[in-house]
């Protein structure tokens, strides 16, 4: 039914910097970091060679473990040219068979990856391992979970159990879910992706997300609520290392169309726009019930009532009225416009899609710290540049998981990272979206190369956090790779992001 389940990649983490010398290559990593460097196409066999038949490339270093990954290619369609059919090389992992039964392109291995480990306890130093050289730096990373940086890559649990056939939230489908949201944990996720409504979204991707929350109107107008589904996958998520943060979509649909059981098991559904009647009675005594079951659970903290892309308008009565009905909840949205256009609102975490970043909005990053509010940025089908497509440069994922540290942002969001096609395996395009934008992890746990180069620029973001605490030289190197590497050079193209990245990891692997 499925491609051969791998191992969890749970210590995915960054691919590091590369330097060229002669028939060498160099990997540089702090004390606590597992890093992914590509090996050259003319020197895997070296490599290769280097590999015990027992323990492969791993203890050849004191503290420091070694591996070696394939990278395999993964074909996508792109239907707005024609359908023509292209490849990249994104996938890492083993040969498989799709779930229509026929092999993968996947199947063609180009060139590997080499993992490598570095323990807590690693001797810094320079090592060589073959044509390899490892260098390893006396700092410290920490593991994920406690890194600063705000991670949000949202979730799609329906996504998986269709693509699993199991039934949704049943034990064959946690346990299906668990690589994946491993992976995400080792990206440092720091977001739960929920929902308390059917279709929050329409039905926008090949599979539709649904509610975890059960709602019954009874025939005196009374509502019940069952938090069965909604409880167990909060749980398992923080088991595989998600959050502690819990987004739940959402109070504000697209198309405000909001649905519920009936006492005869019948499904009904009705329009409720903020501030209608129907809005207040779908919402109010739900919010009066919700509140008191998060504090009962020990959530209400890490709670968030998420909204994607609406008005100020709807905003602003949605989170007058979660005051008056859960004063304390919090509130957080993916927008389009800066936070200060939505006067008088408290959001506790904003989001701005990129291409409607702007000089006055970066003024209002430390503002916003400073009252203890998060403020990220976030791409999805556009900008056409930079972005995480398969027809995106790694390095253009790499940029955008550093810019935070340039700017100011705390962190990331994008709408997708498991919302697959019908078989990414096979096909990695959806509808007439751009390759590539529904999905960053593969069904069997393994990141795309997308995703790792994505967590490269985290891991560099959260490096220099490290570096700057006290450091005003790093502080100002900082300044000056964000007037080189900004975000509207970034849109325009206007420098090549393996420039940036070399910089950037120069900075913070000295």
């Amino acid at each position: 039914m499925n491609c051969s389940l791998l191992a969890p990649f749970a210590a995915l983490l960054a691919f590091s910097a590369c330097a060229y010398e002669g028939p060498t290559f160099t990997a540089t990593v702090w004390r606590g970091e597992t890093a992914y460097v590509q090996v050259p196409d003319n020197l895997v066999g070296e490599l290769e060679a280097e590999e015990d038949d027992d323990r492969g490339l791993t203890n050849r270093i004191d503290g420091v473990a070694l591996k070696l990954l394939d990278v395999r290619a993964i074909p996508y369609t792109t239907r707005l040219h024609g359908a023509q059919l292209g490849f990249r090389y994104d996938w890492i992992g083993e040969p498989c068979h799709s779930t229509s039964g026929g092999p993968c392109l996947a199947a063609t291995r180009r060139s590997a990856l080499c993992q490598i480990d570095a323990a807590v306890t690693a001797k810094p130093g320079t090592y060589a391992v073959g044509p390899l050289e490892v260098r390893v730096l006396d700092r410290v990373l920490p593991p994920p979970a406690e890194w600063h940086y705000y991670l949000d890559l949202w979730q799609h649990p329906w996504a998986t159990a269709r693509y699993f056939c199991a039934e949704p939230f049943s034990e064959d489908h946690f346990e299906d879910m668990a690589d994946v949201m491993k992976t995400l944990a080792a990206c440092g996720q720091k977001v739960l992706t929920t929902t308390l409504l059917d279709l929050p979204w329409n039905h926008q991707c090949y599979d539709a997300y649904h509610s975890m929350i059960g709602r019954v109107k009874k025939a005196d107008g009374t509502w019940v609520f069952d938090y069965t589904v909604f409880d167990k996958y909060v749980a398992f998520g923080r088991s595989c290392g998600i959050g502690p943060d819990i987004a739940c979509y959402t109070m504000c649909p697209w198309g405000y169309v909001v649905r519920w059981q009936d006492e005869k098991g019948e499904t009904q559904r009705a329009v409720a726009k903020p501030g209608t009647p129907v809005f207040d009675d779908y919402w109010g005594d739900f919010l009066v019930d919700f509140a008191k079951h998060l504090k009962e659970k020990g959530w209400f903290a890490h709670t968030y009532i998420a909204m994607d892309e609406r008005s100020p308008e709807d905003l602003r009565y949605i989170a007058h009225f979660i005051q008056q009905k859960a004063p304390g909840l919090k509130i957080s949205l993916a927008g389009n416009r800066k936070p200060s256009d939505f006067k008088g609102i408290t959001i506790d975490a904003y989001s701005q899609v990129l291409q409607d970043v702007s000089p006055e909005y970066l003024q209002e990053l430390s503002v916003r710290r400073e009252q203890g509010y998060k403020t990220t940025f976030y791409v999805c089908c556009a900008p056409a540049k930079p972005n995480t497509f398969m027809t995106s440069e790694n390095d253009e994922a790499f940029w955008l998981g550093a810019y935070p540290a340039l700017s100011g942002f705390d962190g990331f969001l994008r709408w997708a990272a498991n919302s697959w096609p019908e078989d990414p395996y096979i096909d990695a395009a959806f509808g007439n979206w751009a390759p590539g934008d529904t999905f960053l992890v593969y069904p069997d746990g393994s990141p795309s190369a997308r995703l790792i180069a994505l967590r490269a620029g985290i891991v560099a973001a959260e490096k220099a956090r490290i570096l700057q605490d006290g450091d005003d030289t790093v502080k100002a190197k900082l300044q000056d790779l964000n007037r080189k590497y900004s975000f509207d050079k970034a849109l325009k193209g206007a420098f090549d992001p393996s420039a940036a990245r070399r910089d950037i990891e120069a900075l913070v692997n000295r």
